[in-house]
């Protein structure tokens, strides 16, 4: 519903009508936060080792803030290590693997060299009709037998070398994939602002996504606030709001709505709207709690009444003399006391209570 400023009033059984200014506005609560404030958190969980920073002090982007040990992480490092270092081994010239495959393809090539030349011979005599058919034909299927053997040994030289190199570069990736999770045990800073909040300490153990680190702009604030459904199709960038802390009472503050996030969440039925805040000179704190009146209209010396004058069918009892009229009047903008009247009655009017 929505919520308005209000005016100081007492209740009358009879009101003269007069001209006042008017403000119409939309209730909202929020927080004060620090402008980019967010949470720092841990990508893998793991034991606080280092902290290297302290609540209240002011970082750069980039700095560090907290280094994590993992003994899990160590291991899986350490072996990934160790398969590359096995991996380099095999894959390098003088693999004993490769060794051994090549001094296969060296025995297979005397092999076959001595088998083509046996066959040469044999199917020269054979040419001439010398020797038997049998012993031809074993010379060709041990030259054949042996040339298949060498194409194979040395396929299989080729095949192992792109195997290891294949295995190499896995490794490889894996090593550097470990490697690199290292990075995530040291959390650093992503904007230049002041340290919050630090929730563990050294020693604690911290799961994945659990915050640590809060960090927010040093000296600016802006408000996060929530505005009913039924509210929030009034409210635009730019319009001004007045908020009143719970921290601080009788004391106003003003700024204006900065965002408007186009989302109604399905729990509250409430808009998320971003606002600066003036701070004047006051220390403000992340999380103060607020309560806000955004700024929808504002009229200047308008005709108004209070609302609990005008009844539900539209109309107003007016006195004149000893004379009473109900008399049908429109209604314009509302605050919480006071019903701006367009229509139907002059200033100076008496009118009565329903």
């Amino acid at each position: 519903m929505i919520a308005l400023l209000h005016f100081a009033c007492a209740k009358r059984d009879e009101y003269v009508v007069q001209r006042k200014d008017l403000v119409q506005a939309v209730y909202a609560s929020g927080e004060v936060l620090p402008v980019d404030f967010y949470e720092v958190t841990s990508k893998l969980p793991g034991i606080v080792d280092s902290i290297y920073v302290s609540v209240g002090q002011k970082v750069d982007a980039g700095d560090p803030l907290l280094k994590m040990q993992s003994q899990t992480n160590q291991l899986n490092l350490q072996t990934a290590r160790n398969h590359y270092e096995m991996a380099k081994k095999n894959a390098s010239d003088v693999s004993d693997r490769l060794a051994s495959l090549e001094q296969r393809i060296d025995a297979a090539y005397a092999t076959y060299r001595q088998d083509s030349s046996d066959f040469e011979r044999h199917k020269r005599l054979h040419e001439q009709n010398i020797g038997t058919e049998q012993t031809f034909e074993q010379a060709r299927l041990r030259f054949q037998t042996s040339r298949s053997n060498y194409i194979i040994a040395r396929s299989n030289l080729r095949e192992t070398r792109d195997q290891l190199q294949i295995e190499l570069q896995n490794a490889r990736n894996n090593y550097l994939a470990q490697e690199s999770m290292l990075g995530d045990y040291m959390l650093v800073a992503t904007i230049s602002g002041r340290v919050y909040d630090i929730l563990p300490k050294t020693g604690e153990f911290v799961n994945s996504n659990s915050p640590i680190v809060y960090l927010g702009a040093a000296d600016s604030f802006e408000v996060e606030m929530l505005v009913d459904e039924t509210d929030i199709i009034l409210v635009r960038e730019g319009q001004p709001v007045v908020y009143e802390l719970d921290a601080l009472e009788d004391t106003v503050f003003r700024g204006a709505v900065t965002e408007i996030y186009p989302r109604i969440s399905p729990v509250d039925k409430t808009a998320k709207v971003m606002a600066s805040i003036d701070p004047s000179d006051y220390d403000l704190y992340p999380g103060m709690s607020l309560e806000a009146n955004i700024i929808i209209r504002e009229k200047k010396r308008i005709l108004v009444v209070p609302v609990e004058y005008v009844s539900s069918d539209g109309t107003v009892i007016v006195k004149t003399g000893t004379k009473k009229e109900a008399v049908e009047v429109k209604v314009g903008i509302k605050d919480l006391r006071f019903a701006e009247i367009l229509s139907g009655l002059e200033e100076g009017d008496h009118i009565l209570s329903p």
